[in-house]
């Protein structure tokens, strides 16, 4: 009596298992789906369309695979800008000293992604802090002029930062 009761505990997860796919069938399926599509929710659509998966199942399986492959393109593009990191500080060094002022333009002239070049020149840019304190305070005594028509002209500021000095100075003198 106890030798059936055990046997028919056991042979429904047996069934399924004989009727499910493999672990690497589905890996199978859903790198073949990956590659068709351009992001997860194409995938996830290929799997129920060409492989009769669930749509919850589907969905989640191609996300959980997109972010790993995220993840290893970021770790290795990381690996190799780590690689290359003696170039870029000549890059910097040399984008820092650019007249223009313009650094995360310079930047992205060598190729950098802009998130980056801007994150970068920001940087710099809050290194140098003491010494734009300084200018804006010579332009702000000049009266000639407005201050971020002299900061571009004289300190050869990026036009974009010299028209958000301009806007603050504005808005500062309205609230007086």
């Amino acid at each position: 009596m106890r030798w059936t009761k055990r046997w028919f505990a056991a042979v429904p997860p047996l069934l399924a298992l004989a009727c499910g796919k493999s672990a690497a069938k589905k890996t199978a399926e859903i790198r073949e789906c990956s590659r068709i599509t351009m992001n997860a929710q194409g995938a996830a659509q290929c799997l129920v369309l060409q492989f009769k998966w669930k749509q919850a199942e589907a969905r989640s399986a191609a996300t959980q695979y997109q972010r790993q492959q995220d993840s290893i393109a970021q770790f290795k593009a990381d690996s190799a800008w780590r690689g290359a990191a003696a170039q870029h500080k000549r890059e910097i060094d040399r984008c820092g000293k650019d007249p223009s002022g313009e650094a995360a333009r310079c930047l992205m002239s060598f190729g950098w992604a802009e998130a980056r070049a801007t994150a970068t020149a920001d940087s710099l840019w809050r290194r140098d802090a003491s010494k734009h304190r300084r200018e804006l305070g010579a332009c702000a005594r000049n009266r000639k002029m407005q201050a971020g028509a002299c900061l571009q002209l004289y300190y050869k500021w990026s036009p974009e930062r010299a028209l958000a000095v301009d806007d603050s100075m504005r808005r500062a003198k309205l609230r007086r």
